[in-house]
């Protein structure tokens, strides 16, 4: 056994055990998809269906990502395992497809931020004229009580609706958890803030708690892409290393 064959054989085993590791965390990352697609679905069913342009397919894009990220991660552990040249170009390939649609998945969200801020603005406003009459109003009664808000703007958004223009008053759900009295509610008045009420809207809430996350938002971003190019030149460097190995003479 030459040299060259030594330095071959360390190479394969070293790229194996890398693409081993970047698989498993892939893996780990689709199982987190398809949780957070169940949660999605179960526990913020009505905050998405307050956006029409959300509530019928978010749960189920995310859960249907998350499973087609750990059926590629196993193929890409079976590929590893058995060496297969061939498998693992297209391994490669396949990921490189994925890779290039969460790409366009991010910049297609991003291109419509301003529709979906809108559309949410918009649904919340129309509920609120209709409020109590529509289905809809305990999706805007959990949405005020789980973000503490009031209204689209401000509380005082509920005094031009037909449930609040007559006495000036706002849902139960404005009302501060904290209270140890009975809600004042009514008869409320713009120039005196009300202390019982959560005084602040609920969009300018939204935009804040998604601006504070940002951070967060970034590095799953970040995180999502860089696996998935990470496995890329892993597994065409293995490919490529075990062509060489196979035709590689041994002395």
């Amino acid at each position: 056994m030459t040299w060259r064959h030594v330095q071959t054989s360390a190479s394969l085993a070293f790229l194996r055990t890398l693409l081993f590791f970047v698989n498993l965390i892939f893996i780990l990352s689709g199982g987190l998809l398809v949780i957070l697609g169940i949660a999605l679905r179960s526990h913020f069913k009505e905050f998405l269906e307050i956006t029409p342009e959300m509530k019928s397919s978010s749960p189920y894009v995310v859960m249907g990502l998350g499973i087609a990220v750990l059926f590629i991660g196993l193929l890409a552990f079976w590929c590893t395992i058995r060496g297969h040249i061939t498998l693992l170009y297209i391994y490669s390939i396949i990921i490189l497809l994925i890779l290039i649609a969460e790409v366009i998945l991010a910049v297609t969200i991003i291109m419509k931020k301003q529709t979906y801020e809108s559309s949410f603005k918009t649904s919340v406003r129309k509920i609120m004229l209709q409020y109590p009459r529509t289905s809809m109003s305990s999706h805007v009664d959990h949405l005020q009580r789980a973000l503490s808000c009031c209204g689209v703007d401000s509380y005082t958004d509920w005094f031009e609706t037909s449930y609040g223009s007559s006495q000036n008053q706002v849902p139960l759900s404005c009302c501060k958890k904290s209270l140890n009295h009975t809600c004042i509610r009514t008869n409320l008045q713009k120039d005196n803030l009300p202390t019982d009420l959560n005084i602040n809207g609920c969009y300018p809430t939204v935009l804040s708690a998604i601006k504070s996350n940002y951070p967060i938002f970034g590095g799953i971003i970040l995180a999502i892409a860089l696996f998935p190019l990470m496995g890329i030149i892993l597994s065409c460097c293995l490919a490529h290393q075990l062509s060489k190995h196979r035709y590689e003479p041994v002395d």
